[in-house]
């Protein structure tokens, strides 16, 4: 009864894709013998000479954060300029005229004119120079930090690109393996040592082996786009892998968190130079008065010299801050958060490779262990010494546990990468 219902399975999947295939395969020699489903974007040839740096210069031209930089150092030079300036703020031009002779030739006519200036309060001139340092410090960490992003970014897509090529190799080679095991099927069957039921399932092994052989195309065809949006290249490095970080731990010159203590301190400047504002400047002014009774009289020049000085608002110059205060604050809760979350990161990384490591071992043991049983089935199915079934379950576990194998590899050298991505190592 069990034979019946597998047979009656096996003649159903082969009925619905009998116009896909012919009812012998034909043979699969290369990579490229079952085409992918994009077949408009052929896959990316794998250049020797591409470099990981010429790579890593492609996406940086190409990162959308590349502007920031600029924005960054133009905040510094603005500045750094005003810091230099020996006036605080700009420079006002005051003109007045007051006349009432409208009616008759008496009466007074006022001319004046004067320049009015406001002058650093103490320290607060010092105060905006360390705010272009800080702000020149934080354009250097932007720098190193973008730089950072995005060879993160580039090692996702590279090790995305192994993982997808290591199982488009591996669904190559399940089929040229099924596709092998349906030729001894068909020589068995003509001989007559096996039904036609067990043909059968040989070619639904083979056609399941092609399905997946598309799916992983497809699979390719999406790393590759996201590898060329990313780079705007045409080719792929041959290798890509990485030797574990120097740096056991998360140091200050992390670049995410330099660029974070750079903005806590411009935080603090810009704490002090509220406070400086909210006290007021001294304001300086200089000017000229013409002045005359009537038009009978002569006009008299003056010269005028006055000087502004704010006094006490201990609290107005406490409120008026209190927002710079409040970012500060925040400044400070995202550099802690940062480093936490870098550290979690870090021991998160490194236990999951230490696993990754010791799986390894017992994946490839398996890995040989499988493939010498596939080995054993093969030759006994060959010389009809087994069923067809026991082969199959041979084929289909050591083709498991050798992709297995393979991408417990490439996890590890996934996991290098992302613990020198954390601990702020660039390629």
């Amino acid at each position: 009864m069990k034979a019946l219902l597998f047979f009656g399975r096996c003649c159903a999947v082969l009925s619905a894709v009998a116009i896909a295939l012919p009812a012998t395969a034909a043979a699969v020699h290369d990579g490229e013998a079952v085409d992918h489903p994009h077949t408009e974007h052929p896959h990316l040839a794998a250049s020797p000479t591409l470099t990981i740096e010429q790579v890593l210069n492609a996406a940086l031209r190409l990162a959308p954060e590349q502007s920031m930089g600029d924005a960054y150092q133009q905040q510094a030079t603005s500045q750094q300029q005003v810091s230099r300036r020996m006036i605080a703020g700009r420079p006002r031009l005051n003109a007045s005229y007051w006349d009432d002779q409208n009616a008759d030739d008496t009466g007074l006519r006022e001319m004046e004119l004067g320049l009015e200036v406001d002058l650093w309060r103490w320290g607060e001139r010092s105060n905006a120079q360390s705010l272009a340092r800080s702000y020149a410090s934080g354009a250097d960490a932007w720098q190193d930090y973008q730089r950072l992003i995005v060879v993160g970014r580039l090692r996702n897509a590279l090790h995305q690109l192994n993982a997808s090529t290591a199982r488009r190799e591996h669904a190559v080679n399940a089929v040229a393996d099924a596709q092998a095991l349906l030729t001894v099927s068909e020589k068995r069957l003509r001989a007559g040592d096996i039904s036609r039921a067990a043909r059968m399932q040989s070619e639904a092994l083979l056609l399941e082996a092609r399905q997946q052989l598309l799916n992983a195309d497809a699979e390719l065809v999406d790393a590759e786009r996201l590898y060329i949006t990313l780079t705007g290249l045409r080719q792929r490095p041959a290798q890509f892998s990485e030797t574990p970080p120097a740096r056991q731990n998360i140091s200050t010159q992390h670049p995410r968190l330099r660029l974070l203590l750079a903005k806590r301190q411009q935080q603090q400047d810009r704490l002090t130079q509220a406070r400086h504002a909210a006290a007021g400047n001294t304001t300086l002014a200089i000017g000229v008065r013409r002045e005359r009774g009537s038009n009978i009289e002569p006009e008299i020049e003056s010269l005028g010299l006055s000087l502004s000085i704010p006094f006490g608002g201990a609290s107005y110059t406490a409120a008026a801050s209190s927002n710079a205060a409040i970012a500060l604050s925040d400044a400070d809760v995202e550099l802690k958060q940062a480093r936490q979350q870098l550290q979690q990161r870090f021991h998160e990384v490194e236990h999951e490779l230490d696993v990754i490591t010791e799986s390894i071992t017992y994946a490839e043991q398996s890995r040989d262990l499988s493939k010498r049983q596939w080995q054993m089935a093969k030759k006994a199915f060959a010389t009809g010494e087994s069923d067809i079934r026991p082969t199959i379950v041979a084929l289909q576990h050591y083709r498991a546990s050798q992709l297995q194998w393979q991408l417990l590899t490439l996890r590890q050298q996934a996991l290098i990468s992302s613990l020198r991505q954390t601990v702020g190592e660039t390629l």
